[in-house]
């Protein structure tokens, strides 16, 4: 080799570590960057006269798992999911009362045992005045629970719709996002340049969007990528995205041709609230408590008062008188209706006929609801029980709501698992190892320092050799 090739080699050689050096130092610094992938310097040795070169940086790419990252996307989105009907059932049996952990009785079921007892004192002691202004207290009580309860569905249902508007949001400007990270990409690798970074946060706002509807992929050879809902409608293709609207009044998304496309959200965070939200007759006839929630839970509501006013008026109203005498009012077909005890009763509770309250008691402990009238059809409220009092009605919701909470809880933590064990796996292929980096940088320094000594060398010969010109 001529003193000139070795300079040359030398020189080459010189500035391919020093990319290097750079790449790695890169990797060092975002070493606890979010989202930052390891990059990775491509080398490439050309020949001359059969004869190889130094070697030549063909390209700096970053470290990928694809596989394994459209896995983590799919139990993202299923994590996700269950996170927000977690909080949802968490929600409801909260409201209920249904697993305050304490122990302690639900507070539903506290007033209905109260007013049972009151009941029971007044049927011992008929005479007594104080008794029945007691027995009309405690059914107010009572009714006041059953109406707070059904008073939250506005609030309920004005909270999801609310994140739902939010996540559609998030999904438009993660869409908007990846559609100019496509854009510069695309000029970027088209100029021979390094797209890693770019790619990284373009990978993050894929992330973004997965936990909200789970999505597939696709990257074409110059670099763009296209990204469609696991059912395959179009989120993003290129430079162009889809603006998706969410209308609180049917509860359905539409994309911006305005095309009805919620069936193709059926994973993800935004999916649970639709789940939740469904009032369909197919939501309710579903046996998943996460399916048509909010419907199912105001219905269980209506089925108690509805339930709790007839077994009540049937024992209250005497047999030997011609009128019909009542303890509650309700109307379940009135949207406005609540139960609550009979005004004449609330304004002169001495008009209790205390006659009756053995009856009452004893109806509250044994009437048998059948199937049909703890679980209309034309009200569908996913309760599986029949041959129940009142009683059992009343601890058939909370168990309902208990259980789900319970379930939902157990589901979204075996998720959280699996997509933190996914996301560690892609992470032990993607991210930065500090201490071997750290091992590249002190070998790729040893190299230039050698490699310097080389050109210096080289260089003394030169001189030497035209000084024995001269």
């Amino acid at each position: 080799m001529s003193l000139s090739s070795a300079l040359n080699t030398a020189v080459t050689g010189l500035s391919t570590i020093k990319s290097q050096i750079g790449v790695v130092s890169g990797n060092v610094s975002n070493a606890q960057t979010p989202g930052y992938s390891r990059k990775v310097v491509n080398l490439t040795t050309p020949s001359a006269g059969g004869q190889p070169q130094a070697a030549l940086v063909s390209s700096i790419t970053r470290a990928v798992a694809p596989e394994i990252q459209k896995d983590y996307y799919g139990a993202l989105a299923s994590f996700q999911q269950l996170s927000v009907a977690a909080d949802n059932a968490q929600g409801l049996a909260d409201a209920l009362d249904a697993s305050n952990g304490t122990g302690s009785a639900a507070t539903l079921s506290t007033l209905m045992t109260n007013y049972e007892d009151a009941v029971k004192q007044l049927e011992a002691t008929p005479e007594d005045t104080a008794l029945k202004g007691l027995v009309v207290q405690r059914g107010k009580e009572l009714c006041s629970e059953i109406n707070r309860l059904s008073g939250l569905q506005s609030k309920l249902q004005t909270q999801a719709q609310q994140d739902l508007q939010t996540n559609v949001g998030t999904l438009n400007d993660a869409a908007q996002q990846i559609a100019k990270l496509n854009t510069q990409i695309v000029s970027q690798k088209a100029a021979g340049n390094p797209t890693g970074d770019l790619e990284d946060l373009r990978d993050a706002e894929v992330t973004k969007m997965a936990g909200l509807v789970g999505v597939n992929t696709i990257v074409d050879s110059n670099g763009s990528m296209s990204v469609y809902t696991q059912t395959g409608s179009q989120i993003v293709a290129g430079s162009s995205t889809q603006t998706f609207t969410y209308n609180p009044t049917t509860n359905t998304i539409t994309n911006g041709a305005g095309s009805d496309v919620t069936d193709g959200f059926h994973t993800g965070a935004i999916t649970a609230d639709l789940n939740y939200l469904d009032g369909s007759a197919a939501a309710l006839s579903s046996n998943d408590p996460n399916v048509g929630t909010l419907a199912k839970f105001f219905n269980q509501l209506d089925s108690l008062a509805t339930n709790v006013a007839t077994v009540v008026n049937n024992a209250y109203d005497d047999p030997a008188t011609a009128g019909v005498e009542q303890f509650f009012t309700f109307n379940a077909a009135d949207p406005s209706g609540t139960l609550a005890v009979d005004p004449a009763l609330v304004t002169t509770p001495a008009n209790v006929d205390a006659t009756r309250m053995g009856a009452v008691q004893q109806a509250m402990e044994t009437t048998q609801l059948t199937a049909a009238q703890v679980n209309p059809a034309g009200a569908a409220n996913g309760l599986q029980i029949s041959n129940v009092t009142v009683f059992g009605l009343m601890n058939g919701v909370l168990a309902y709501h208990a259980k789900a909470a319970d379930e939902n809880e157990t589901n979204r933590d075996t998720a959280d698992n699996l997509q933190n064990a996914l996301n560690q796996k892609m992470l032990n292929l993607t991210a930065v190892d500090v201490d071997t980096e750290m091992a590249n940088l002190q070998t790729l320094q040893n190299n230039y320092a050698a490699l310097a000594q080389i050109m210096n060398a080289v260089s003394q010969m030169f001189d030497q050799i035209i000084s024995v010109g001269s």
